[in-house]
């Protein structure tokens, strides 16, 4: 599976400090140089910016602020689009609050002043030198750790820029969670800079010796962190290119058609096709996560009563799913879903059908090539799962609005009967709904995003069962009044 979690990054550095103790390579200011930029910017990444208009998030984001701003002296800026407030911007500089003050009330240095604090772009501050970053073809494992913070803060800064974030988990936006993952990159830190104190030139060594002092004292200022982040399952994607097998498949068809879900909920009037999709989408992806989740328990890989409550978790969330496509079925935007969307989602809807048919059959004649691994399976399964908690919940913020603008129909035959829609309804035409008139709609949209949530959060608490689950019974010991239905037999349509 190709696919990389912030917590995975952080293990992979913590790794790679550890193997700085055993190892007796040479380590260059240069070398240094790098990890302490790449440091910095994953710490500035994590704090963000201020908060504002909520007293209580701004309080409990000014201690993390205000450990950030102890940063001594940062070497570069994290990204030109990077903003410093004035305290900031005086620890970047070395130089005093009051110094970044009077310089922007002299018009030395451009900000703009905004609800009580200056607002500084970092490509104004004046420049602290260029430091070179570190090789990525090099195996010098200082050179393979500033490498790794550099991608664990692209990271950051790919997931902070999501325009949707999901109800109960925008973990960035949580100091809860973001102080346990700066406490682990102050830890590598300290470690980063002993190794480097004892391997670098001793002129140069002023710079290590600060920062590990200054780390030590973060960690001490952050207090009891030792407690799980969500941040940590915060993942990054990259299909294979051409996939190959079916796990290849079925991860590059996800990701494929989440993106293009996402491009066509960002649409100024998105197309009620797709939203119908999505909800018909969500009850096939359910439908192949309960099927793989019983191949699974019978494999001994989940206890019975995660299966069990993953399985009657599905079936409701289907039935949710099923009312919101006829609900979305009955309404128009009139708006059409690209060609890219419509190819993505043919191709997931092959690949889920094909895992049903072909890969889970019990039949000996299917090509052992094409027999899924199941467990991998569930886990592409369960990041898609996530996706349609931020799929569905963006889908159901559009039906009041849209109808407040007039851009959602429905045809005049189905609506209340009125003087006004008499013409329409005789020649069958399609009008403006009201807002009285889509209550259902919202409701099924609010209920859709309601279960999806659920069901994520279901999936989350099986993966941390079956970690201590001991081996389950197989369904073939069971009797048959204990067996699984299939989701497949819910009524309504077939799952397009």
């Amino acid at each position: 599976m190709s696919t990389t979690t912030i917590g995975d990054l952080l293990n992979r550095a913590e790794s790679l400090a550890r193997s700085l103790r055993a190892t007796g390579a040479e380590t260059t200011t240069g070398q240094w140089r790098s990890f302490d930029s790449a440091s910095y910017r994953v710490l500035h990444e994590l704090v963000g910016p201020e908060r504002a208009g909520n007293r209580d998030q701004a309080v409990s984001h000014a201690r993390l602020g205000r450990v950030l701003n102890e940063y001594p002296s940062p070497l570069t800026t994290p990204s030109p689009e990077a903003t410093y407030n004035a305290r900031q911007a005086a620890s970047h500089l070395s130089v005093s609050h009051w110094t970044i003050v009077r310089d922007i009330r002299r018009s030395h240095l451009p900000a703009t002043y905004d609800n009580g604090r200056y607002i500084i772009k970092a490509a104004d501050l004046p420049g602290a030198g260029e430091v070179q970053p570190a090789d990525s073809r090099s195996s010098h494992p200082v050179d393979r750790l500033s490498c790794t913070l550099g991608a664990l803060g692209d990271m950051v800064v790919s997931e902070r820029s999501r325009t949707t974030t999901i109800p109960g988990f925008n973990p960035l936006r949580d100091d809860a969670q973001v102080a346990p993952v700066m406490a682990r990159v102050f830890a590598i830190t300290v470690v980063a800079a002993r190794h480097a104190l004892a391997n670098i030139p001793l002129e140069d060594a002023d710079r290590p010796l600060l920062i590990a002092q200054y780390a030590e004292h973060a960690l001490d200022a952050l207090g009891d962190v030792d407690r799980p982040s969500g941040l940590h399952r915060v993942t990054s994607f990259a299909p294979p290119s051409p996939p190959l097998g079916p796990n290849e498949e079925l991860e590059a068809a996800l990701r494929g058609w989440v993106t293009r879900a996402r491009t066509e909920l960002a649409q100024a009037v998105p197309s009620t096709e797709v939203l119908r999709d999505i909800a018909n989408q969500a009850r096939h992806l359910y439908a192949v996560t309960a099927a793989l989740m019983t191949a699974s328990f019978t494999a001994g890989h989940a206890s019975e009563d995660a299966a069990r409550a993953v399985h009657v978790e599905l079936r409701e969330a289907c039935e949710v799913m099923h009312v919101l496509a006829q609900q979305w079925a009955t309404v128009t935007t009139a708006t059409k879903p690209s060609h890219e969307y419509v190819t993505a989602t043919t191709t997931l809807h092959t690949h889920l059908t094909a895992i049903q048919r072909e890969s889970l059959s019990p039949s000996e004649q299917v090509d052992s090539a094409r027999r899924i691994d199941v467990e991998q399976a569930l886990a592409d399964l369960r990041y898609a799962a996530t996706d349609l908690s931020e799929l569905t919940y963006t889908a159901a913020q559009l039906p009041e609005p849209l109808i407040r603008s007039g851009l959602l129909f429905a045809p005049a035959r189905i609506l209340p009967s009125t003087m006004e829609r008499l013409p329409d309804r005789n020649h069958g035409r399609y009008v403006a709904i009201q807002l009285t008139e889509g209550s259902e709609l919202i409701e099924a949209a609010q209920m859709g995003s309601s279960a999806a949530r659920q069901v994520r959060a279901t999936l989350e608490l099986s993966v941390r069962s079956a970690a201590t689950t001991k081996p389950a019974q197989t369904l073939a010991t069971r009797s048959p009044s204990q067996e699984l239905k299939p989701i497949t037999s819910l009524s309504g349509p077939d799952l397009l």
